[in-house]
């Protein structure tokens, strides 16, 4: 059985997330000891070729080995395997040699452990957390002959909206979240085969709003999509004039991101000198560009940010996970 995560954009109940940082803390202050990486290093990446997550991992493996001792050659393996949980699970059994890092949607991550849980074949509590980038917060937004302009309408609708979707995935995922934290009801339309047609469903009015990441989404404003709430804390630049889900109420950050790790047991003299690599490549203005080239935006979290999001969003999936598995058993 494919999850809702591995059918879509690319739950597990958990008592308390506290991630495997390593001696040195959640925070990458002290220096790295000098240490020799092996020479060959695979960033195995749970997700498909071509997208956010897949170009940011490639990026960083052309880039970063000039800032790890010894210039390491890095390769990327992508996984789709089990619905997004095969590449999760090869970091899980690898050696804690440096030779591995796993890269992975968080929501992805979580999500797949949250509906399977010990049989999704990993504890993502024990991965040694590294940094994480590709920063998005999640966003509904609306057809453009729908009377909505806020979270508030959604409730007062006296109906459950209709959001389109590709049958399951961080957009079903996050419309759960919000609708119960938001108090409003909504109707899965699933079956579309990615997000664009998704959104194109939208558009003609299959449904009355979809729920995708912010960059995503601003492709199809002059289009007809209208943006009525961000999923984050504060206003993003790219919609300075839509109010957040907190403004409205509800103080939810949801957000796709791409977090880095190492396998559970992995010593903290590794872990640090990637984290210092790390940070001094999200300085770097060639890679930083390169990225931007890639019509991506640079983002950056250390290691204590990652542990909070991470953490942050582990409580959600374990609050709701009886909802999403409803969610998902509905679109079989």
């Amino acid at each position: 059985m494919q999850s809702m995560f591995g059918r879509a954009f690319c739950f597990f109940i958990v008592p308390l997330f506290v991630f495997v940082v390593g001696p040195s803390g959640a925070a990458n202050a002290q220096p790295a000891k000098s240490i020799t990486l092996p020479q060959t290093i695979t960033i195995v990446f749970a997700g498909g070729a071509g997208g956010g997550g897949d170009v940011q991992a490639r990026l960083v493996a052309r880039h970063l080995p000039k800032y790890l001792s010894g210039g390491p050659t890095i390769v990327v393996k992508n996984d789709t395997g089990a619905g997004l949980r095969a590449g999760v699970q090869t970091v899980f059994r690898s050696k804690p040699d440096g030779s591995v890092v796993g890269g992975s949607y968080t929501p992805s991550s979580l999500g797949n452990e949250a509906i399977y849980g010990a049989e999704a074949g990993y504890d993502f509590s024990k991965f040694v957390l590294l940094t994480s980038t590709y920063h998005q917060p999640y966003t509904i937004s609306v057809g453009p002959q729908t009377p909505y302009k806020s979270l508030a309408d959604l409730k007062k609708a006296g109906k459950p909206i209709p959001f389109c979707n590709e049958g399951g995935g961080i957009s079903l995922a996050y419309t759960v979240i919000a609708a119960k934290e938001a108090g409003f009801s909504y109707r899965s339309i699933p079956g579309y085969p990615g997000a664009p047609a998704a959104v194109a469903g939208m558009l003609r009015g299959d449904c009355e709003a979809v729920s995708y990441g912010i960059e995503f989404t601003q492709r199809y404003l002059k289009e007809g999509a209208r943006p009525i709430a961000v999923h984050a804390l504060e206003r993003h630049e790219i919609w300075p004039n839509v109010p957040t889900s907190k403004e409205q109420g509800y103080p939810l950050d949801l957000q796709i991101n791409l977090v880095l790790y190492l396998p559970p047991g992995t010593p903290s003299e590794i872990a640090n000198a990637y984290r210092e690599g790390l940070s001094k490549l999200y300085k770097d203005q060639e890679f930083l560009e390169a990225v931007r080239k890639a019509k991506l935006t640079p983002t950056f979290a250390d290691t204590k940010e990652t542990q909070r999001i991470v953490s942050e969003l582990a409580k959600l999936y374990s609050k709701y996970a009886a909802d999403l598995r409803e969610a998902e058993a509905r679109i079989k």
